[in-house]
């Protein structure tokens, strides 16, 4: 992660050295590219993750927030900060309001006090919506500017380290379900590079 880092803000400070609008344009579309590349080795992580978790474990109250719940919020705030804003967020067909919250010591980590969580979301819709995320990252990616601002009043830096902390945040809770996974005797979850495992 800390190499992917390192690249994106190299080629963003290349960026700022490009000399005609036609150079610009390249660079952000390269960058672009580079950013959906990563997105989809996240997601293909956390889909490859979902797929070995078994049904027992999938909405087990053995931890606070269930497995599904973890993939859930993962999959919910990829589309969200994928979005110009948060008025301009439509939740996924199959939200389960509140579900996005996993609970903590500040109030934006919590639902609100109205809101209860009731049900699950099955591995095979939050799958499904791991593919509509996908379905929509190239256009997503391409149409806000990488330059401008982020959006999202809590993160106040540029929408392409909003890109990186969002790839980060599936990589860290796929790494909490995997983690999980392995106390339970279950391994083999493969390093994907491009959104497909090395060969």
């Amino acid at each position: 992660m800390k190499y992917l880092i390192l690249i994106l803000c190299l080629l963003y400070v290349m960026q700022g050295f490009s000399q005609t609008e036609n150079e610009s344009k390249m660079d952000n579309k390269t960058i672009n590219e580079i950013l959906e590349s990563q997105y989809r080795a996240a997601l293909q992580m956390l889909r490859q993750t979902i797929e070995k978790i078994p049904s027992a474990q999938w909405k087990t109250d053995e931890y606070k927030n269930p497995n599904w719940q973890i993939a859930y919020h993962a999959t919910w705030a990829a589309q969200l900060y994928l979005g110009a804003n948060m008025e301009a967020f439509v939740p996924w067909e199959k939200a389960i309001k509140g579900a996005e919250s996993l609970g903590g010591t500040q109030d934006w980590e919590n639902p609100d006090e109205s809101v209860t969580v009731e049900g699950y979301n099955s591995k095979d819709e939050l799958l499904s919506f791991i593919n509509n995320v996908e379905d929509d990252l190239q256009q997503a990616i391409s149409k806000l500017p990488i330059h401008e601002n982020s959006g999202f009043e809590w993160y106040p830096y540029s929408r392409l380290e909003l890109h990186i902390n969002n790839i980060r945040h599936i990589q860290h809770h796929t790494a909490q379900l995997i983690e999980r996974m392995k106390a339970k005797g279950i391994t083999g979850f493969p390093w994907a590079i491009d959104g497909n495992p090395p060969h």
